[in-house]
C-alpha cells in the first residue's frame, strides 16, 4: 500500500521551493526547512554573501558539522556505557566469588 504523500510550499532565504513528502514525515520535514532557512539566513547576515549557492553550501557544511559531533558524542557516550557495564559485571563477580569464599 502505498504511503500518503504531500505538497508544501516553503520559504529558504526568501525563495519558494515546493516538496513532496510523506504525511507522516511533514513536521519532521517542516523542522529542517527552518533549520536551514536559520543557518542560511545566519550566513547571510555573518558574511554578507548574495550568492544562494554558496549560502547553501556554507549552511550544510555547518549542519553536517553538527551532525557529526552529536554522532561522536553519542558515540562516546554509547562507549563509555558499555565500559560502566563491563566494570560493574567485573565488580560482580568478584564480589560474588568474595562471598563464596567467606561461606
Amino acid at each position: 500500500m502505498s504511503q500518503a504523500k504531500e505538497t508544501l510550499n516553503v520559504n529558504i532565504l526568501g525563495r519558494s521551493y515546493t516538496l513532496l513528502c510523506a504525511t507522516d514525515e511533514k513536521a519532521s520535514l517542516l523542522a529542517a526547512v527552518t533549520l536551514v532557512d536559520q543557518k542560511m539566513s545566519s550566513i547571510n547576515q555573518q558574511m554578507g554573501m548574495s550568492s544562494h549557492d554558496k549560502i547553501a553550501v556554507f549552511a550544510a557544511l555547518q549542519i553536517a558539522h553538527e551532525l557529526l559531533q552529536h554522532n561522536m558524542h553519542n558515540s562516546a557516550s554509547i562507549e563509555a556505557s558499555q565500559r560502566i557495564e563491563h566494570l560493574n559485571q567485573a565488580i560482580d563477580t568478584v564480589m560474588s566469588a568474595s562471598q563464596n569464599s567467606l561461606l
